[in-house]
């Protein structure tokens, strides 16, 4: 699949995922859909039906080059021979005919005798033109599409609780204190009584943004199209940022002391897996779902072997794909993490609120511009922290 097919992918699930996030949010309150959430879901439908069309238009294409590709390979190729040419001497007039007189019979023996020497004699004397003598009325084509080094998957924000931003600041409600169940000892005591205190994490939402002045002559002359490359490229840069921004906030709610492994190797890390679940089960009875790892760790758990067998220890990762299940965990490798990073807890708990205006553009007719930008807001909860904690990966000796 092509690199702007997959955004057009990845995309429509963002969109699809914060649709879904809002109808379950009401379900799980138990009401109805609210206007706002109703305007929300109409403006995502109306960005659906655009990618949808797209995704098919550019899908029609890829599948129309895959064919001709494969018709292609059922063609073998010819052999090609190649033969050096002998260096040719620049062709001299006036050596070839020693007169204008001269030319003229050979051009008559040529055409009205069919004389094959006058006319090898004519084909000497004749200029070629080649490509190289007019540059200036060859163009240059650009094969499209516009390669763009920029990968706009969010592998943390995609692992997090997704849900849409209700107001640029809120609070989440958290139960600091549950209500008390006890044993009756004797019938008619007096049973357990204990108030629920229910305290509140304020949330703010952050900003991002931002915008370019196109002229109207680049918009119209460019090919590839300037514009969709503008707005393809602020979207993929809007993602960048905000996963660097939950993953900054993630990185700041850890409070856990990091939990060291015996040793370099597999069965290690394994042993301390299973030490950071039972804490966080006898903790906040929970169990840890899900790793999240930095790429220089990512690399680490694909290298390691159970002890002399030499067997992987994860053999469900790959080199192709950041995936995986370690230890039945599912692995979120993320390159906003910083190096050695690795933490394992339950996803639930990571939380990431988002409204994305997406592409805006304002018509300037007093400059012959047009002023584009890129809007979203989102902010990052750890509903949480003590359910996270870091592991260290002890060192190789030397």
């Amino acid at each position: 699949m092509g690199v702007y097919l997959d955004r057009l992918h990845s995309q429509y699930d963002e969109i699809q995922n914060g649709v879904t996030a809002i109808a379950n949010r009401a379900a799980e309150d138990n009401r109805d859909i609210s206007d706002e959430e109703q305007k929300v879901i109409d403006r995502d439908k109306t960005r659906m039906a655009e990618l949808e069309t797209a995704i098919s238009y550019h899908t029609e294409i890829e599948s129309a080059a895959a064919k001709v590709t494969s018709l292609r390979e059922r063609v073998p190729a010819a052999r090609q021979t190649t033969t050096a040419a002998p260096a040719e001497e620049p062709y001299d007039v006036a050596r070839e005919f020693s007169s204008p007189g001269e030319y003229a019979v050979t051009v008559h023996r040529a055409q009205a005798l069919k004389d094959p020497e006058a006319a090898a004699r004519l084909e000497r004397a004749t200029a070629h033109q080649k490509t190289t003598d007019n540059p200036g009325i060859i163009p240059r084509p650009v094969l499209g599409p516009v390669i763009n080094l920029i990968d706009s998957a969010r592998p943390f924000v995609n692992s997090c609780s997704r849900k849409a931003l209700p107001a640029g600041s809120f609070d989440r409600p958290v139960v600091t204190q549950h209500v008390a169940v006890d044993e009756q000892v004797n019938e008619k005591d007096l049973t357990a009584s204990r108030v629920m205190t229910i305290g509140k994490i304020p949330v703010d939402a952050t900003t991002f943004a931002g915008h370019l002045n196109i002229s109207r002559q680049n918009i119209k002359w460019s090919n590839p199209g300037i514009l969709n490359i503008v707005f393809e490229d602020m979207a993929s840069v809007y993602a960048i940022r905000t996963c660097d921004y939950a993953v900054t906030s993630f990185m700041a709610t850890i409070t856990n002391a990091p939990v060291a492994t015996a040793g370099p190797d597999g069965p290690d890390l394994v042993a301390a897996l299973y030490s950071v679940a039972a804490a966080s089960l006898e903790a906040t009875n929970t169990i840890p779902d899900t790793l999240y790892a930095s790429p220089d760790v990512w690399a680490k758990l694909g290298g390691m072997t159970n002890g002399a067998l030499g067997n992987p220890t994860f053999p469900g990762m790959s080199t192709q794909n950041t995936g995986g299940n370690p230890q039945g965990m599912t692995l979120v490798v993320d390159a906003h993490f910083p190096n050695g990073t690795l933490i394992a807890g339950p996803s639930k708990f990571n939380e990431f609120y988002e409204d994305v205006d997406g592409l805006l553009q304002v018509q300037e007719p007093d400059v012959l511009g047009q002023l584009v930008g890129y809007a979203g807001f989102c902010a990052y909860v750890n509903v949480a922290p003590t359910a996270f904690t870091p592991i260290t990966i002890t060192p190789a000796g030397p």
